[in-house]
């Protein structure tokens, strides 16, 4: 699996061997960051809410179907409250960037992305799914928060094209 970056900038295409898992086009504008997702079954927005910018929000024909919010000001545990769910992701240094999706505690892991030095000491990007979100219906909308969340940290962190390695 690996997400690709089409000419226009703007937009990505998740892909496991040539089969589209995940499309992400990017709007910039002076309000924030929004995410137009396509899935093969969901097409979704994911937006930022509030003057902080803390705030992410999934929403599926204008109606909000899941938000972020972080558990504490200074504090690097945020949650995810989706379909009734409560999902908790945390950033963290492992020993690059590198933010998680649970469950309850870290060890029910469903994803995480990363940065990740190679031999040669390049910085690649490593997507990790847990097992737990292989057939999970939430599957679509974790892998897009969590490429929302983390792409300026890897765009900043990677050379040219970004390819995110499944293992």
């Amino acid at each position: 699996m690996k997400w690709i970056k089409d000419n226009s900038e703007t937009n990505y295409v998740l892909k496991h061997n040539d089969e589209v898992i995940l499309k992400m086009q990017f709007e910039y504008d002076n309000k924030g960051v929004k995410a137009t997702c396509q899935s093969s079954s969901k097409t979704f927005i994911i937006e930022t809410e509030s003057f902080w910018k803390t705030n992410n929000l999934i929403k599926e024909n204008e109606i909000i179907i899941a938000k972020t919010t972080t558990d504490k000001w200074y504090s690097s545990l945020s949650t995810l409250e989706i379909n009734g769910q409560k999902i908790k992701f945390k950033y963290r240094n492992n020993p690059l960037a590198e933010i998680v999706f649970f469950t309850e505690t870290e060890q029910n892991h469903l994803l995480s992305c990363g940065l990740k030095a190679d031999k040669k000491g390049m910085i690649e990007t490593v997507l990790y799914l847990g097992e737990s979100l292989v057939n999970n219906p939430l599957k679509p909308y974790l892998l897009a928060i969590c490429w929302y969340i983390f792409k300026p940290i890897a765009e900043e962190n990677t050379v040219d094209t970004l390819v995110l390695l499944v293992s």
